[in-house]
């Protein structure tokens, strides 16, 4: 009996201790979900300020009397939003049956942030759709999935252009975590069959690894790993998938599409070893990479912007 005894107590303990344990990390995964899926909302996230067109060199008045905008609103696939954004016609054109680019936002940004980049295309001939992402500008999906699940809305807009058009080249452009949601987009080897190419601008290779920075920051006395552990089981147990799973490295490795991405060595947000990590992984020649030294986060653009263009016009002209 007393050996019975020795043998039941210190089992009640370890049972406590496992069951105070798993409390206190799910708590800690719930508030890292929160944290990390809630990272803007459509009030933060709606209309341009003017410091940002004077920024980019924009004339907003202008570019509206010189291209067509029509508004386009397509259902998800996955979810029940619609996904809200902008149909931009080239200078001159009445069909949406030619060559489109899709463009995708980064974090805080919506269809708007897109312009000037849009205005390149446009210059170009090709008709450009730019849409809000989920959680912001117009679009009501809760979520943001550092690109993961934004992917299906990607993906939906990419079956909505070539419904659109016959046989016409189809290009994605994303930028920071628009990045990632295109890189995903073109893992779906469907979507990949449709797609002529990707431009991936200081895109974020890592869920988790963006994640364990906001951790960081914070500068909680608890080991990093083990919050961002208990975030990814949370986030696998509520939206179906975990830290791991939205590696953007991992989703492209085989991609057929042909990828350019644009990174800076002086990026602090998405710093310079992402978007080398996804270059390197491309199992394809089919690849290019832009490298600058100076620009802060999604700058390249403002920075060297005769660099930029000139890139890009090498690159898409072959595919």
């Amino acid at each position: 009996m007393k050996n019975r005894k020795k043998i039941i107590i210190p089992a009640i303990i370890l049972a406590f201790f496992l069951v105070a344990f798993g409390s206190m990390s799910w708590f800690i995964g719930e508030q890292v979900f929160i944290s990390s899926t809630q990272l803007v909302t459509n009030e933060e996230t709606s209309g341009v300020k003017e410091s940002f067109w004077k920024t980019f060199g924009i004339d907003y008045d202008k570019f509206k009397s010189t291209y067509k905008i029509e508004g386009i609103s397509v259902p998800s696939s996955e979810g029940d939003h619609d996904i809200p954004g902008d149909y931009i016609y080239a200078k001159g054109a009445d069909t949406k049956d030619r060559d489109t680019v899709i463009l995708i936002h980064g974090l805080g940004g919506n269809r708007y942030s897109n312009y000037p980049v849009a205005a390149y295309f446009l210059e170009k001939g090709y008709n450009v759709i730019t849409y809000d992402q989920r959680s912001s500008g117009e679009n009501e999906a809760k979520y943001t999935t550092f690109g993961y699940l934004e992917s299906d809305d990607a993906k939906d807009l990419v079956y909505y252009a070539s419904n659109l058009t016959k046989g016409k080249a189809i290009g994605l452009w994303g930028t920071s975590f628009g990045g990632a949601t295109a890189g995903h987009a073109i893992s779906d080897k469907t979507i990949a069959a449709k797609v002529k190419f990707a431009v991936l601008d200081c895109p974020v290779s890592s869920m988790k690894d963006m994640v364990a920075a906001e951790i960081d920051k914070m500068d909680i006395p608890l080991p990093t790993e083990y919050m961002t552990w208990c975030g990814s089981v949370v986030n696998k147990f509520k939206l179906g998938f975990s830290y791991g799973d939205a590696d953007v490295p991992a989703a492209v490795a085989d991609t057929d599409v042909p990828v350019l991405v644009i990174n800076s060595k002086a990026d602090q947000l998405t710093p310079y070893y992402m978007g080398r990590d996804i270059y390197e992984a491309i199992d394809s020649k089919d690849k290019k990479i832009l490298s600058v030294k100076d620009s802060d986060h999604a700058q390249v653009w403002l920075n060297h912007r005769e660099l930029y263009r000139k890139t890009m016009d090498e690159f898409i002209s072959q595919y």
